[in-house]
């Protein structure tokens, strides 16, 4: 099958593009190692994207914006950075008076499941789900993939849109330099007494960082980063435990805590 655009990867970034094509006269096709159930219906993932003013309009010009529930978009007023023990916090606000808000917290899974359904209808853009890529050549002449059923596919561009690890890549002998810094981010969802009034907190400290990304009242996203080693050892404590552990950590750093105690932490 022979098409102007093949997009490899159905994830935000292929279908983004796939979406900003739509009705320019090209044919084009997106290849998705994934079942179209999966696309339509992702998995929370536990990441909450920040996005700004401009970044929601753009997901409004591609049709994405209004698949996302209103009650899963959740605002994001005002930013802060806690410098270890430092009392002062590095604030960023709305810089105009007519903005409330820096922007919208939105699930990542919400995002990916608004795209395809925004993807899905427009009528030259074709998914083919399930396909995984054997073999790919590109050059100037243009570019042809086989996938492992043997079906092969040609076109005059073709779009490397599966995520950093990339094996079309690696399939065309593309290089790229991958820099292990040791470190794990561990994502988790938090409930709290205290209210956050819409504000991100993110606080560094020697060895690790914790933020924490606003969403419905009484709830945040906690994301914190560690060495691996003490990733691995937070990950094994029970909610409780984590909690506990979370708040000592804190304080023993003499900072002022940036979790709105108390918390209880909600797994999936």
């Amino acid at each position: 099958m022979n098409f102007d655009i093949l997009l490899v990867g159905g994830g935000p970034s292929g279908l983004s593009l796939a979406c900003a094509l739509a009705g320019s006269g090209l044919n084009i096709a997106i290849l998705e190692r994934q079942a179209a159930a999966q696309l339509a219906a992702p998995s929370f993932d536990g990441r909450e994207i920040a996005l700004t003013h401009r970044s929601a309009a753009t997901l409004q010009d591609l049709g994405a914006w209004s698949h996302i529930p209103a009650a899963d978009i959740h605002p994001l007023v005002r930013a802060q950075v806690l410098n270890g023990g430092a009392r002062a916090s590095l604030d960023f606000l709305p810089g105009n008076n007519r903005v409330q808000a820096l922007g919208q917290l939105v699930s990542n899974h919400h995002i990916r499941g608004a795209l395809f359904r925004a993807s899905e209808t427009l009528p030259d853009v074709t998914l083919i789900d399930n396909a995984a890529v054997a073999h790919a050549r590109a050059d100037a002449t243009g570019a042809d993939v086989t996938l492992a059923d043997g079906q092969m596919f040609t076109a005059r561009l073709l779009v490397a849109a599966d995520s950093r690890f990339s094996s079309l890549r690696q399939h065309l002998g593309i290089g790229a330099e991958v820099n292990r810094l040791g470190r794990a981010m561990m994502v988790c969802r938090v409930t709290h007494e205290r209210p956050h009034h819409g504000i991100a907190t993110e606080w560094f400290d020697h060895g690790q960082t914790l933020a924490l990304l606003p969403l419905g009242p009484g709830q945040s996203s906690a994301v914190l980063t560690v060495s691996q080693e003490e990733a691995d050892h937070l990950a094994a404590m029970d909610d409780a435990a984590l909690a506990v552990s979370s708040r000592v950590a804190t304080a023993a750093a003499g900072a002022p805590c940036p979790l709105p105690a108390p918390v209880t932490f909600i797994r999936w």
